[in-house]
Parts: structure tokens; sequence; C-alpha cells
């Protein structure tokens, strides 16, 4: 068989997990061919996996000293400090990966960029399990059954952010999350193997994080351990033993779990997640599709060295593969966690003449800061000034606006009368207006505090035209505490009824006109 034939062998049985039978292909070859580039990747791609990283870092290094161009060096210096990372030597790890940004900025400044790999190609018969609902069944299925073992698992990170912001799983997320207090971290993970849960080795055996997958569906689940200190709860990656930039330590603000029901029994909930997601994310109700939960969680008590090199080794990968943005976002994070971090400042810059270069777009990262939400209903018939007004008003009282647009028939329980235009009219023009950011068509007449919670809303606001609407407003959000009310100065000399008024009078006609400039 010819030396390619035998590397394209070897690389399906090491994705095929059939390890032994991959070696047997890639140690003749690395001993006939000891400076190929190709055999010395699967050769060391295959020894990490196989708890060989000391020998993976001793043939990387060969290679790196063989090799003459800059991707190249770029390239070896990623695996020199992803082989380090994995032995836990982690000042090695990140010379290692500054090594191969320095290259990667040395290419950049050539004019050079590494080639965009393709994207693998997901088959349209393959089934999406996040989005047809078969991964959300299985987290209440096993969230059920340790319920019943008293293991108080819930929905937490990616898992619990879907959950509660689109009431489903993210559409494409890549795996399930559950957290469990600490105490319980034995008998979950032992429930879950006896549940035929295999486990998955990981590149470094945190105590309280590892990782799960279903034997039949191939759903990964990450079991994160939680605890509590003083009026906070932790949780992270936790190296026992290691100095303290050896340990990833997320803070949480104390919260209770509460029983809810679902269709496979009793299942564990947070009561307050909404606190737990804006210690998580910030603004949690803006997707943010770059998101890396190590990297970029705002909770995180330091950005330590372990996640100073999971951010490097992730910002080389995505340059080394030509995904530039991608690797834009990386260094951002760093950037935002360390503003002294010259090297990703200088990565920054590189990237961006070459996406410039490229006529390639520069993503806006979100700013993740925590929302303050108005909410109000209006009836926005024959939209005029005085509408705007309110809008830009209301929408300076925080940084979200959502409209109710209130439907015909209630219109006319409280005038007599319909409106010219009907709900799903007014609403489009109310959703074109900048000021707002989401109209809503179907709420409840009565505003209360519960209501508000439960979407989000810091603000409740309204403007009134007379003292008799200044009660029937007021006596609609009455559960409400002062604080989430705001009332706003009404527009003057501009109504609804008096443009109906200049319509009917034939506003417009040169007759009217003539009249109008006696």
């Amino acid at each position: 068989m010819k030396h390619d034939e035998l590397l394209l062998k070897a690389k399906g049985l090491i994705t095929a997990g059939k390890f032994n039978d991959a070696d047997k292909i890639l140690d003749p070859l690395k001993n006939e061919y000891p400076l190929s580039q190709d055999v010395a990747r699967l050769w060391c791609s295959l020894a990490m996996r196989t708890n060989r990283a000391a020998d993976a870092l001793a043939y990387a290094a060969e290679i790196y000293a063989h090799v003459q161009s800059d991707f190249h060096k770029a390239h070896w210096a990623h695996v020199l400090g992803t082989a380090s990372f994995m032995l836990l030597d982690l000042s090695a790890a990140q010379t290692h990966f500054a090594n191969a940004l320095n290259h990667l900025m040395a290419l950049a400044k050539s004019g050079k960029i590494p080639p965009q790999k393709d994207q693998l190609k997901i088959s349209q018969s393959a089934e999406n399990l996040f989005a047809s609902g078969k991964a959300e069944e299985l987290l209440w299925t096993i969230c059920a059954e340790l319920a019943r073992l008293d293991i108080p698992v819930f929905p937490f990170a990616g898992t619990l952010l879907g959950l509660v912001r689109n009431g489903c799983l993210l559409e494409y997320d890549k795996d399930l999350d559950i957290a469990v207090q600490m105490e319980f971290w034995d008998a979950c993970c032992a429930a879950l193997e006896q549940a035929g849960w295999a486990r998955s080795p990981m590149r470094i055996e945190y105590a309280n994080y590892r990782d799960y997958v279903h034997p039949e569906l191939g759903i990964t689940l990450d079991v994160c351990g939680l605890q509590a200190r003083g009026k906070q709860i932790v949780g992270g990656f936790s190296l026992p033993g290691y100095p303290g930039e050896y340990q990833r330590v997320s803070v949480f603000p104390k919260f209770d779990l509460i029983q809810r029901n679902s269709e496979y029994g009793p299942v564990w909930f947070p009561r307050q997640p909404e606190e737990i997601l804006t210690a998580f994310y910030g603004d949690w109700r803006t997707p943010n599709p770059n998101w890396d939960t190590v990297i970029s969680a705002l909770n995180l008590e330091r950005f330590t060295l372990l996640v100073r090199c999971y951010a490097y080794h992730r910002l080389v990968q995505r340059w080394l593969s030509g995904e530039l943005a991608k690797a834009w976002c990386y260094a951002h994070q760093i950037a935002l966690k360390d503003p002294d971090d010259a090297l990703a400042l200088r990565s920054l810059q590189w990237m961006e003449r070459a996406m410039m270069r490229l006529n390639r777009e520069i993503p806006v990262w979100p700013r993740n800061q925590p929302q303050r939400r108005v909410y109000t209903r209006m009836v926005a018939d024959l939209f005029h000034e005085g509408h705007v007004n309110f809008l830009q008003a209301a929408r300076a009282l925080g940084t979200h606006l959502t409209v109710c647009v209130v439907s015909d028939e209630r219109v006319a329980e409280n005038k007599g009368k319909l409106p010219v235009m009907k709900q799903a009219e007014r609403a489009a023009v109310v959703a074109a207006c900048k000021y707002v950011d989401a109209v809503m068509t179907d709420t409840p007449v009565s505003v209360t505090k519960e209501y508000m919670q439960q979407h989000g809303f810091d603000i409740y606001t309204f403007a009134c035209a007379s003292e008799q609407e200044r009660l029937d407003k007021y006596k609609l959000c009455e559960s409400l505490p002062a604080e989430m009310i705001q009332e706003l100065t009404y527009t003057s000399g501009i109504s609804t009824s008096d443009l109906v008024v200049r319509i009917l009078d034939g506003a417009g006609s040169k007759e009217t006109d003539a009249k109008g400039s006696a």
C-alpha cells in the first residue's frame, strides 16, 4: 500500500477510535519518514489521544526545528503548546502559543494568511437532534431519573440559556449542560454511568467537570460541579493541588432550586434562572454565536494562566485554519479580559488589516452588559409625530424597548370604536421605528411584577393625554413597585383624533388649503 493510502487509512482508524490499529501503521511510517510533516501530524495527534503527550512534545520539537516557513513554524509551535498544556506545563504552553502567534503575525506582515479550510458539510439527511427535540427529551429524561434518586441536577450554562431565552434548547448547540452540588458529585457520576452514559476521556481531568456521551444518540453531556462559598456559589475547572493560576473559578450569586413537572416526572430547576444567566453572560438576551463559555464568561473570578492558555490555543487554532473572524473574536476576548495583553492587541491589528485587504467583514462583539429593558403598550393608530416622540423618550429610559401594540378589540373596548388601522398594520409601522427593538401583539391587559420579571422588563412606561387616562393607566399597573413605573410627557397639539378630523374635513384639498391660508 502506498504512503498516502496508509496515511488515509490511519486517519480513518483514529477517527473511528481504533488507536492500536492506527499505531501499527504510523509507527513504521514514522521510522521510515521521520521528518514527514504528514506522518508527524497524525502520529502526534494519536499520541496525544493515547496519553503520550510527552512523546508528542519531543517529536513536534524535532519537526519545528526542521520546517522553515512561518506557517509551518506556527503549526508546530501550536502542537508544542497543546502537548505542554496537556502535561500541565502552562508556562511552557503559553510560550509556545505566543511563538505561534508571532509566526502568524510575521506571515500577515508578508501579506499572507493561512488558507481557509473547507467547512464540513453536514448531510441534509442527518437529523439535528437539538432542533428536533430529541436532545431536550434526553435532557429531561436524565434529570427526572436523577431526581428520583434524590440527586438534584438541573439545566446549566448554554442549556439553561436556551430553555429560558428561547423556550427550547439552542438549535445549534453542541452538548447538554447540567450542574449539581459537589456533595452529590460522586453519586451523580455513578448514576450516569449506571444509566449507560459513557465517560469521555478529557485531556485534563478536573475534579468538578466531566464529559459523558450517550451511547445511542452520541450527544455529549457536560456535568459541572458547584459548591457554596459564603454568599456565593462557585464552579469552573478545579485542579486540586495546583496553584491559583491553574484554576478556572466562576462565581454566581446564591440561588435556590425548585421542582417542576416534566413529561418524565419532577425535575429540578433554578428558581432565579435570570440571575445565573446574567452572571454568566451579562446581556444574555442578545445572541452571540462566537461565545466561548470557558473564556467569555463574565463571572470569571480571575483571568488565570489556565484560561489564557485555553484562549491562546483556540486563537491560534482558528487563525491556522484561515478562520480570521473566529480568531479575531478570541483575540478580542483576551483583550477584554486583559487590556495589557500586547500579543492579543497586535494579533487583532494584523487580522484586521488582513480582513480589510480581503474585503471580509470585521466582527462586532456584543457589549454583553446587563440591559435595562423598557416595556410599553400603545395603540399607535395613524402613526404620527407624537408617537415618535413618545417612543424616542421611552427608548432613552434604557437599552432596549419592547412595545405591545394592543388589539383592535381592546381599542374598541376602551374607546367605543375600532381603530382606523388594523393591529397587524399598526404593529408593522411601530416595528419600523428606529427606537423600537421588539414588538408584541398578545400581552395581558394588566401589567404585573411577575409578567415584567418573566420577560426581563425593568421599566413600564406610558404617557397620558388626560387625568382620566392617567388614572386608568396607573390602575393597570397598580401592583408594580413605584421604581418600575415611569410616566412620560404627552406631546400636545397632535393626536390620532386630530388627524381623523383633518381627513374628514378634506385635508389636502385645494379648497381647504385656500381656506387655511385666508
